[in-house]
């Protein structure tokens, strides 16, 4: 015991290893590895002294050297399909699974893939970090990614999980992990919502060829026949941003023989268009016709009055799929799951109460 205190005493000159921690402490360098790891293997005395000569000595464990040991990366990759970097919206989900894996000591890393819906799989051309075995330990897939895409990172052999309202899948499909927010319910409240304000001529505004803005629709469709009210739609596709989307959508809505009270956007963006558009016409929201838009974004706090719209738990989201993550990779014989995050109605200025 008196050779162990004689050697605590002395720390060891140059740059400190793992064996000169585990010859001060007065043990083996395996169980120097098992502190260092957290495992449970080692008592409560030999792991407190273990600690205090890791922190006298200043030890920097070497980080490559722990993940070659453990055959693991430590680092989850997330990947950012045919969206600008970063989009705003997958942003805060970035930011969520850089929360969580910080949390879990985990490192993210960052990737874009742009593809085309057609294209074959074999025609995908993957990042490095992707191709490479033992760059990352799984994935989380996120942006306007297609069944394509899902074949091709099926056959790397990695535990994926996708955040994936972005995905047009055939119903009942979907053999991997998802986290999705609910968008239809999100509609259903916020319909029912207006009709508790008084309102019956209530639109629904939003490009239905997405698959996200098909399920909003859904919810709204579902609400309206609940109250028994008839729908006013304005869904058709066209190629031009949301904002540009909101600003044709809102001169149809206003060509229509009865002018609805209220108007439900598939999202802020196409909000703001509506809003121009209705500004255009000389029509004031709320006063002349109210607005609500989905998504809640920062700029829905910065018009005036402030928009009322529907709140995307966009951080839950990256932190839902790196816990899902994880459970896979400790059981990767479970069943897939399909996490279902709630949405929030966020009440602002912009719905007049009839």
């Amino acid at each position: 015991m008196g050779s162990v205190k004689a050697q605590m005493m002395k720390a060891p000159e140059g740059r400190v290893t793992i064996r000169d921690v585990a010859r001060t402490a007065g043990v083996g360098v395996g169980t120097v590895s098992r502190v260092l790891n957290g495992a449970n293997a080692v008592s409560a005395g030999t792991r407190k002294r273990v600690r205090a000569v890791i922190r006298r000595l200043r030890f920097r464990p070497n980080a490559h050297a722990r993940r070659v040991m453990r055959a693991r990366a430590d680092t989850i990759c997330f990947v950012l399909c045919n969206r600008p970097f970063l989009h705003p919206f997958h942003a805060r989900i970035f930011q969520g699974v850089e929360s969580a894996a910080t949390a879990l000591k985990q490192y993210v890393t960052y990737v874009a893939v742009s593809y085309r819906k057609g294209q074959s799989s074999q025609q995908i051309t993957l990042p490095p970090i992707l191709e490479e075995k033992g760059m990352a330990d799984g994935l989380i897939l996120a942006g306007a990614f297609y069944p394509n895409f899902i074949r091709l990172v099926k056959g790397l052999g990695l535990p994926f999980v996708a955040s994936s309202n972005n995905l047009p899948l055939p119903r009942g499909e979907g053999s991997f992990d998802q986290v999705r927010y609910n968008g239809a319910e999100g509609q259903f409240q916020a319909t029912r919502y207006l009709v508790e304000q008084g309102h019956c001529l209530i639109a629904f505004v939003g490009d239905t060829t997405l698959p996200w803005i098909r399920e909003q629709r859904q919810g709204y469709l579902s609400a309206m026949r609940s109250f028994h009210l008839e729908p006013i739609e304005v869904t058709a596709h066209r190629n031009n941003s949301p904002s540009e989307y909101g600003i044709w959508a809102g001169s149809q809505l206003l060509s229509l023989g009865s002018r609805p009270t209220v108007v439900l956007a598939g999202s802020d963006a196409v909000a703001f268009g509506l809003w121009r558009s209705f500004r255009h016409h000389s029509l004031h929201v709320p006063g002349d016709i109210s607005l609500v838009g989905f998504d809640d974004t920062e700029e829905a706090l910065l018009v005036d009055p402030p928009l009322t719209t529907v709140r995307v738990p966009k951080e839950a989201i990256g932190q839902a799929c790196v816990e899902l993550l994880m459970q896979r990779e400790i059981h990767p014989g479970d069943p897939f799951i399909c996490r279902l995050l709630p949405t929030e109605l966020i009440i602002r200025g912009t719905v007049h109460r009839l």
